[in-house]
């Protein structure tokens, strides 16, 4: 398991990379569909709440409205969990250097390695958490964003007349209702990674206190050694 979690660690700059390209056309979608809205609302009342036409646009810019920012989010944790996972590979690099250098002196001068800290688990344990919380919140709002679709893919007329209790009004409210905690929920998860990354950075701080302290040691308890007595010019 732990060979594992090193390799994925390794990849890191995969999952920089993929972040960025999601967030690149994340923004390229935002400038289609702000171009789609400024159509939208150039269009006198009357027709674009009615025609087909329009309300189906409408449909399609409310519907994005909802699942991009989330899409966007996605991007940016997979640049988080990037970082997260390369303060993980230097932090195991120091691990690995602090252990090779106490195996190539003598036994004698060797300072005690300590435990791994706790701090490598909760890294590892928020990151996922965060990527969880990213992925779950983009699931659902795709399908809200497929309600969204479904709702305004009606005329407005028809959404404002729809009598309580009705599927249009159902929809409505499940629509708002959603946006509401997924607009927070997202929140939670980059809060997670960044917990993540403040214990990635407190697991190289306590790597780089133990060789501060070791490294002194070691060169006390070396043997010192004599030197070579120098044969005088009779000899």
């Amino acid at each position: 398991m732990e060979n594992m979690l090193q390799k994925m660690m390794k990849r890191f700059p995969l999952f920089i990379a993929m972040g960025l390209m999601i967030v690149v056309v994340a923004v390229i979608i935002g400038a289609v569909t702000t171009a789609n809205a400024a159509d939208y609302y150039s269009i006198d009342k009357v027709t674009r709440e009615t025609a087909q036409e329009w309300v189906d646009l409408r449909a399609s810019v409310e519907s994005t409205i909802i699942w991009l920012p989330y899409f966007k989010f996605l991007g940016v944790a997979m640049i988080l969990a990037g970082i997260t996972m390369a303060l993980g590979v230097i932090a195991g690099k120091l691990e690995m250097l602090g252990k090779q250098l106490m195996s190539s002196v003598p036994e004698s001068a060797r300072v005690a390695v300590p435990q791994r800290p706790r701090s490598v688990m909760w890294m590892r344990l928020f990151m996922m958490l965060g990527m969880l919380v990213i992925l779950v919140g983009f699931i659902v709002s795709l399908v809200t964003a497929g309600t969204a679709a479904d709702l305004y893919s009606n005329a407005i007329p028809a959404i404002d007349s729809a009598a309580s209790g009705s599927a249009l009004l159902n929809d409505l409210a499940t629509v708002h209702s959603t946006e509401n905690w997924l607009e927070a929920f997202k929140f939670l998860g980059v809060a997670f990674f960044f917990i993540g990354i403040v214990n990635g950075l407190s697991t190289i701080i306590f790597a780089l206190q133990y060789q501060k302290k070791a490294i002194p040691e070691v060169v006390q308890k070396l043997p010192v050694q004599q030197p070579s007595p120098v044969p005088s010019p009779g000899d």
